[in-house]
């Protein structure tokens, strides 16, 4: 591999934050995004491919160039555009924050709207059948059972969806609402869409209150956010059937947080302890009440 060029971070704003890595305003015309340690060049490249992929099928999302040594790291650097976090875009404007949640809605409709030829991305629904076996150890058989099922029962769908749909991961430049973070883009219904959204404001907050200051949001915020994406991306639905995709959500989002922690052993042993047993007690609730 060529000599990667070198650039420096020190002093530049953080402007987007994901599971990977760190985005930054590195100049008024330029953006990158730093990986985290671990991450391999390999994973680094895939990223930049799908970003690019992205952009073509006209996801909003800033065209990723070349790769580049930070310090001890690698990172991406995206086309010169000025950006601001959705954090400090509201919290400059607190007026702006129904706004920002419908734009928001309206970005993740529009991806919604494309599709992917088969085998173009990873299917969702398969990657979740994979990871159940992960959760069998904690389930009662007639639960776990029970819930392979429900899986089983969401439809196929070439749908686009971002898998990561957060506020880290989305960016204001000038009027327009810009995704990051493209490494987890997926097919699938958008159900699984809505499974990101509630782990991110809602579950992950609930087991430990920090997750919704990484977001530079409080929790009671949080949790509004999250009822809010509910309501706007199922426009017109009644009470009962929002609360039906929330639970939906819910039970997939553990499942998914249960992989990763299963998967990041460098976690603190109490950390992964604490989250997969609030995950499993509130799968285990929702599954009795499908029962």
């Amino acid at each position: 591999m060529k000599k990667l060029r070198e650039i420096s971070i020190d002093g530049c704003p953080e402007i987007g934050r994901g599971a990977h890595g760190i985005v930054y305003q590195t100049a008024p015309d330029m953006l990158v995004k730093v990986y985290n340690e671990n991450t391999s060049i390999e994973a680094i490249r895939k990223e930049r491919e799908l970003a690019r992929w992205a952009f073509v099928k006209g996801i909003p999302t800033a065209i990723p160039f070349d790769i580049v040594r930070v310090g001890d790291r690698c990172g991406i650097v995206f086309e010169h555009l000025e950006a601001q976090s959705s954090a400090d875009y509201i919290r400059e404007s607190p007026e702006r924050f129904e706004s920002f949640l419908v734009r928001s809605v309206a970005l993740m409709k529009q991806i919604h709207a494309i599709t992917a030829q088969p085998g173009e991305l990873p299917d969702m629904k398969q990657q979740t059948l994979r990871w159940l076996p992960k959760v069998r150890p904690f389930l009662a058989e007639d639960l776990y059972a029970g819930l392979c099922a429900f899986v089983d029962t969401i439809p196929n769908r070439n749908t686009i969806i971002h898998a990561d749909f957060h506020m880290n991961n989305i960016l204001i430049c000038g009027d327009e609402l810009m995704l990051i973070d493209m490494d987890t883009l997926s097919t699938g219904d958008p159900i699984f869409e809505l499974a990101t959204v509630f782990v991110s404001y809602r579950q992950f907050p609930s087991i430990e209150p920090k997750a919704a200051y990484m977001l530079g949001i409080d929790g009671e915020t949080a949790a509004k956010i999250c009822d809010r994406i509910f309501e706007l991306y199922l426009d017109g639905a009644k009470e009962e059937q929002i609360r039906e995709a929330k639970h939906t959500a819910q039970l997939l989002g553990c499942i998914r947080i249960i992989d990763y922690v299963d998967r990041h052993t460098d976690l603190p042993a109490p950390d992964r302890k604490k989250v997969t047993e609030r995950c499993v007690q509130d799968m285990t609730e929702l599954l009795r009440m499908r029962a």
